[in-house]
């Protein structure tokens, strides 16, 4: 895998340019572009004007007149085409339920408390954390007696914070 950044620092003008490995060799290799949706190259609409525009963002990339990397008609239908975008990020607002008596439950982790889109490298991290939070919660002092119920709410306690921000964020 490949990733290349854009010479822009600018929050509407940055870009990555990502790449993944190909078993074929001799074969195009796609590249990938996240940005977000208010990004400077979503308002270019002209095959030439963009195709400047990315040699003016990567300088050391011959994307210029006589490169054979992409053909003009490429850039052309780039730059016509609306691209698309990843979901917004998604929470739930309760991580677990437990029987009255607290010695049964149910609790989510992972995407199903909390779904990123996967150009942030946020929802495996989340997971993993969900998942040692849980484990900490159902081993804590095994000899106080503890119901299953009161655990899975100790689990719930602890990340409701982290997932409740992303109800700022959508």
């Amino acid at each position: 895998m490949y990733v290349m950044l854009s010479r822009n620092k600018g929050t509407k003008n940055k870009i990555r340019l990502g790449t993944l490995p190909m078993q074929d060799e001799t074969a195009i290799r796609p590249i990938n572009i996240v940005t977000r949706p208010d990004h400077d190259i979503w308002n270019i609409k002209d095959g030439k004007e963009m195709q400047q525009w990315f040699q003016n963002s990567f300088p050391r990339l011959n994307f210029g007149d006589t490169s054979d990397l992409v053909s003009s008609e490429e850039w052309e239908r780039f730059a016509k085409a609306d691209g698309s975008s990843f979901p917004p990020c998604q929470y739930t607002p309760g991580l677990q339920v437990n029987s009255n008596n607290g010695k049964c439950g149910v609790v989510l982790v992972g995407d199903s408390v909390h779904a990123f889109p996967p150009d942030i490298g946020q929802g495996v991290n989340a997971g993993l954390e969900d998942v040692t939070v849980l484990d900490e919660a159902l081993r804590s002092d095994q000899n106080d007696n503890k119901s299953l119920g009161s655990r899975l709410e100790q689990y719930e306690k602890q990340r409701l914070p982290d997932v409740s921000v992303l109800r700022d964020q959508i």
